[in-house]
């Protein structure tokens, strides 16, 4: 699904937005095809509830701190029979929904394609992560969110619910979401980036609208660390899933060799979190480092180069190393060379008074005794 590029167009624009358009789902001739989640998308229910594609959100749970990289829905539980993910990010909408054949990798396929903006001002830096992967012949993946509509407590399937085969047949569009893992619709990939496109009509209403749930559901990292730690316990109660399906399906080898995929993947994508979480405290050390360096710099303005030259190896040892408990000693030593110094001038000048007050008494110790006599014996 690599080569599904539509049209790249530099002429169409629309201040603080980039348009894009992409696959949203690939519409099948009949229930016995069907995609990795087992859901069959028949054309007549997809023209039935395209309506509620306009205003759909557009969604990316971010890996990292910077907000530049895609990972999965950003799910954290299901209540009341409703999924919710808060994990994830309102990073634009889609304005628009159609249907269409297209050619991809020399095949002829029925798709619904999705047209729409991501907000730039607000992602920069993930708009310019699409941007490479896609000059890197490596489009991004998305994957599309249903949910019952308004009223209902389940979506309504053709002929009931199946685990393979199954037909949305009443349901509203709620999502998409940009992935960095494999979505479960190979042909749902973004088909055009652009930064320059017109937007033709969007009401206010639903301008306000996708404002206050873009802010809802906004990630606030306030822990680097933290955030690497939840995707670890997810993919650890994803892993324990596993294992518990596997177990219970242990005589149906077909499927149990399914969920073994299942577990592999998510062991990789461990060994990428944690990944990450090494590279993000490198970087938390180097803030730490740098601060120190900071703090010390700050403190030696006070002293003089003769001052500081007393510490002359731990300031460098510092340098190339710097933690906390050389700082003080670096600054101790050079309070304790100064209270020396002031120390050793006072006595200089107690001796030199004593020296003086010995002139004084010089001929009485020539006449008297020849053993020496102190200021206090005189006393």
């Amino acid at each position: 699904m690599r080569s599904a590029i539509l049209e790249i167009n530099n002429n169409k624009k629309v201040n603080g937005r980039t348009y894009l358009k992409w696959v949203v789902l690939e519409i099948h001739e009949n229930n016995s095809l069907f995609n990795k989640n087992g859901i069959t998308w028949l054309e007549k229910h997809i023209k039935a509830n395209l309506n509620s594609i306009q205003g759909m959100p557009l969604c990316v749970e971010f890996i990292d701190y910077e907000n530049s990289e895609p990972f999965g829905h950003g799910l954290t539980e299901i209540k009341d029979g409703t999924p919710l993910f808060e994990n994830s990010a309102v990073v634009g909408v889609t304005t628009n929904g159609y249907i269409d054949s297209i050619e991809v990798n020399g095949e002829k396929k029925r798709v619904l394609i999705g047209e729409g903006y991501i907000y730039n001002q607000r992602y920069p830096k993930f708009v310019q992560w699409l941007k490479s992967k896609m000059f890197d012949g490596d489009f991004p993946e998305t994957s599309v969110e249903i949910s019952a509509v308004e009223g209902k407590t389940n979506i309504e399937y053709e002929g009931g619910y199946k685990e393979e085969g199954r037909v949305p047949m009443i349901f509203d569009f709620t999502g998409d979401a940009i992935l960095g893992i494999d979505p479960a619709d190979d042909t749902a990939v973004l088909l055009e980036l652009n930064s320059k496109k017109k937007e033709d009509k969007i009401l206010s209403k639903e301008k306000e609208a996708l404002v206050e749930l873009n802010e809802k559901f906004k990630v606030d990292i306030e822990s680097l660390e933290a955030k690497v730690s939840e995707l670890n316990e997810l993919l650890t109660k994803k892993t324990n899933e596993l294992n518990a399906a596997v177990q219970a399906v242990k005589d149906e080898k077909a499927k149990t060799e399914a969920k073994d995929e299942e577990v592999k993947k998510a062991k990789e994508d461990k060994e990428k979190a944690d990944a990450e979480l090494n590279s993000l405290k490198e970087f938390k050390k180097s803030v730490t480092e740098e601060s120190l360096k900071t703090e010390l710099n700050q403190q030696l303005s006070r002293y003089t180069e003769d001052e500081k030259s007393v510490a002359k190896e731990k300031i460098e040892l510092f340098s190339a190393s710097p933690t906390e408990e050389l700082k003080a000693q670096i600054v101790s030593e050079i309070n304790s060379a100064i209270a020396q110094s002031y120390i050793s001038q006072r006595m200089n000048q107690t001796a030199t008074e004593i020296n003086s007050a010995n002139d004084i008494y010089s001929e009485i110790n020539e006449i008297g005794n020849e053993a020496s006599v102190t200021i206090e014996e005189l006393y």
